[in-house]
């Protein structure tokens, strides 16, 4: 199916000027061929009455010489007792008989030659003789409708050949103004677009320069921002952990453990801010041992807990990637499959295909509905409607990941396991 705006158009317009082409064609031949008979009707006409007068009225010693002559004009002289096929006559040939009787002022008849097909005979009775002219209409050295055939493919190549060209002149900007925004869409800043061309488009061109230059610099004073944010807040964060450890031995033991609990949670939140931020900001590409980063994932969120997590993979698959932007991705999608996977077995698994890494994590958990699939990725976001540490994180894991893999052009998939629960699959292709 055609989808893109060069191809529909230029399907559109050369079916356009193909069928204009043909139809035109189609007139001017028909009535060339029309006017064509004519004027050849005509001038046999005139050729058949002259001979007819000259041939009565010439000695019989000349007349041998004068057949001679008729046939140099493709004409013959009947002898008076050929067979004739009485039956229709094509229209050239009852045009020739009409214009003759009309010059000759006499009845003309015409008849088709027997066993001929494309031979007529001509009676005319001049002055009391019977003179039986035979003629076959003769065709032009190159047939109209080749002729015309021909002049139509070479004005149909020239037309096509040239809308062609204007469609690639005015749809190639559409086409880098939709790559730009698909790099202004991964967060990143495209080279700005030549503002040429017409009007519209140039104006288009520099609104769009003008808007990734707006975006790229919102993007920057946020990272800016949360980064700012996140290492002031570390400063008192240190000084409670701080004094909490210093009050007194008497101090209730449900307070400290409170206070405690609080500094963990103010300290998860900040990690979660400066990681989105650093999905936000380039990252560099290396060769990492896929295993080895899931393996220590696996290891670290598992350390404090009898969570079995169950791998599945080529041990010695490898990727050029980013191992920052792997190990977060894999850490928030693993995290949350066992923080909602009600305690049972996480299967995570992977492998090489067609020059792409595809890593799967799987869960037994109560799974998410198809409305919500997409949802998710929101920052703040959360199945529960509550951003209560007890039952979540901030909301934010998922947002990063959508950062990530938009910035890197991974792709991400959400779908039901079969036999219930929840599979994320992480699609990285080789860089």
């Amino acid at each position: 199916m055609v989808r893109s705006l060069f191809a529909k158009t230029a399907l559109i317009l050369s079916c356009t000027v193909l069928a204009l082409l043909v139809f035109t064609v189609a007139i001017s031949s028909y009535y060339v061929t029309d006017v064509n008979n004519k004027e050849r009707a005509a001038e046999l006409a005139s050729v058949i009455a002259l001979t007819a007068k000259t041939y009565v009225g010439l000695p019989k010693g000349s007349k041998r010489e004068f057949l001679y002559e008729l046939k140099q004009d493709n004409l013959i002289l009947g002898r008076g007792n050929e067979r004739l096929i009485r039956g229709p006559v094509p229209d050239f040939y009852r045009s020739v008989a009409r214009m003759v009787s009309t010059k000759l002022a006499i009845p003309v008849s015409v008849s088709q030659m027997q066993g001929k097909t494309n031979h007529y005979w001509i009676d005319i009775i001049f002055e009391g003789q019977l003179v039986r002219l035979g003629v076959s209409k003769s065709k032009p050295s190159l047939p109209l409708p080749i002729l015309a055939i021909a002049i139509m493919t070479v004005i149909a190549v020239m037309a096509v050949t040239a809308s062609l060209f204007l469609i690639r002149r005015a749809t190639k900007p559409l086409e880098r103004l939709a790559d730009a925004a698909k790099t202004v869409g991964r967060g990143g800043r495209p080279e700005p677009l030549p503002e040429s061309g017409p009007h519209e488009f140039s104006e288009a061109t520099k609104a769009f320069n003008q808007m990734s230059a707006d975006v790229h610099n919102l993007l920057e004073n946020r990272t800016i921002l949360l980064s700012g944010i996140s290492h002031d807040i570390r400063t008192p964060l240190t000084r409670l952990a701080l004094a909490t450890e210093m009050l007194p031995k008497e101090t209730d033991d449900e307070l400290q453990d409170e206070l405690r609990s609080v500094h963990r949670d103010i300290e998860r939140i900040v990690e979660q801010y400066l990681s989105l931020t650093r999905s936000l900001e380039s990252a560099e590409y290396e060769i990492i041992v896929v295993a080895d980063i899931l393996n220590d994932v696996i290891a670290e969120l598992t350390f404090e807990s009898n969570q079995e997590v169950v791998t599945k993979g080529d041990e010695n698959c490898t990727i050029s990637s980013s191992s920052y932007a792997l190990r977060a991705v894999v850490v928030n999608i693993l995290g949350n499959a066992i923080r909602y996977g009600l305690g049972s077995e996480v299967l995570v698994r992977w492998h090489k295909q067609d020059g792409s890494v595809h890593v799967s994590i799987l869960d037994n958990g109560p799974g998410i509905p198809d409305i919500q699939k997409k949802e998710i990725f929101r920052p703040f976001y959360r199945l529960e409607g509550s951003r209560n540490s007890s039952s979540g994180g901030s909301g934010l894991g998922l947002a990063i990941v959508d950062h990530i893999v938009r910035r890197h052009k991974w792709s991400i998939k959400v779908c039901d396991r079969v036999g219930g629960g929840t599979e994320v699959v992480i699609s990285i292709p080789n860089a």
